[in-house]
């Protein structure tokens, strides 16, 4: 591992990558069923970490960004790299999970195979993460090649910048009829989680000096209350989503998280595989409840949940194992040279 990254935000992205798949390998398996609604510790844990799980996995690509920004000069290398990590995945992973939810029995989500086309210009499942981060690089290596964050201040206003994308996008103030092309909606909704990762690296020195580690420990605290009150009771806290609080929960929570020390072997493994288990989780979790419901005809939710989230983690790691020893499926399934 090179010296340059930190094995706190490895550990950091490993846990991350299986509150992922946990939240999806609950929807995955409870959507069909009565389990997934307001009453249910299915749905209390998957809402307990919304506000952390996807922005916080965002926060640590903007971090890893920042530790290889793009170079003067090399702009169109960079982009031709993650056009290949990125998109290249999207085309192939996202044509053979397309593929395969179209003919298996018992899939969620499956579309008519001539709507195929739309998974290349519009958002599809859990793949419309990799047009919205391709996005991301973009605008963020524009802004590194025009010095356009080279200090604080500056990096502060494009901040704000992506925190009114942001609220733009969960407000509809963009049009909600417009159509979502390459998943630029998400883009917008993810933009100051990136843009927070890549100040928190370049300027951690003035982010997390004095006092301030614990006034983000102090907004993370008063978030999870406001967060639990809202969803113990709804009707009464309309303005907990009107004032968007899960945005700036976000923010404040992963503020104090990533500055965490804590360091754990088996996240850090784990974390060095969180891209793969992110393009290949939907198979095998797919694969772990099908098995479990139609062929073993298990009843227990918390089983089926347990083996879906357990197969999604874990079968990834055994395919970029595989994959990474061979050119071709090294550059078509993983993105890499």
């Amino acid at each position: 591992m090179p010296a340059t990254k930190s094995l706190s935000i490895e550990t950091l992205r490993g846990i991350t990558i299986v509150l992922v798949v946990m939240g999806h390998s609950i929807r995955s398996v409870l959507s069909s069923g009565d389990a997934l609604n307001d009453h249910s510790i299915y749905q209390y844990l998957y809402d307990l970490f919304l506000n952390i799980r996807m922005p916080l996995f965002t926060i640590s690509s903007g971090w890893v960004y920042a530790l290889h920004p793009v170079q003067s000069g090399s702009f169109s290398i960079f982009m031709r790299k993650k056009a290949r990590r990125l998109l290249l995945p999207l085309i192939v992973v996202g044509t053979l999970y397309f593929l395969l939810q179209s003919s298996t029995a018992g899939t969620n989500n499956s579309m008519e195979l001539t709507e195929i086309w739309r998974i290349y210009i519009f958002p599809y499942t859990l793949y419309w993460y990799l047009p919205a981060l391709f996005w991301l690089f973009t605008a963020i290596a524009l802004l590194d090649i025009s010095h356009c964050l080279d200090t604080i201040k500056k990096w502060g206003i494009g901040l704000l910048v992506a925190i009114l994308l942001c609220l733009a996008e969960q407000l509809n103030w963009i049009p909600e009829h417009s159509p979502n092309f390459f998943a630029y909606r998400n883009a917008c909704y993810l933009a100051p989680f990136f843009m927070a990762g890549v100040g928190f690296y370049r300027f951690k020195d003035q982010i997390f000096s004095g006092k301030k580690v614990q006034l983000y420990l102090i907004l993370l605290c008063i978030g999870v209350v406001l967060q639990q009150y809202h969803y113990f009771a709804p009707d009464s806290t309309s303005w907990y989503n009107q004032l968007q609080l899960p945005i700036f929960i976000g923010l404040f929570s992963c503020a104090y998280l990533i500055q965490l020390p804590y360091q754990n072997t088996f996240f850090i493994w784990l974390g060095k595989y969180a891209y793969t288990i992110y393009l290949f989780h939907g198979f095998s979790m797919a694969a772990g409840r099908i098995v479990m419901r139609n062929i073993l005809h298990v009843q227990s939710d918390s089983i089926v949940v347990l083996t879906a989230c357990c197969a999604g983690v874990f079968f990834p790691v055994l395919v970029e194992k595989i994959c990474i020893r061979y050119k071709l499926t090294r550059k078509l399934l993983l993105g890499k040279k």
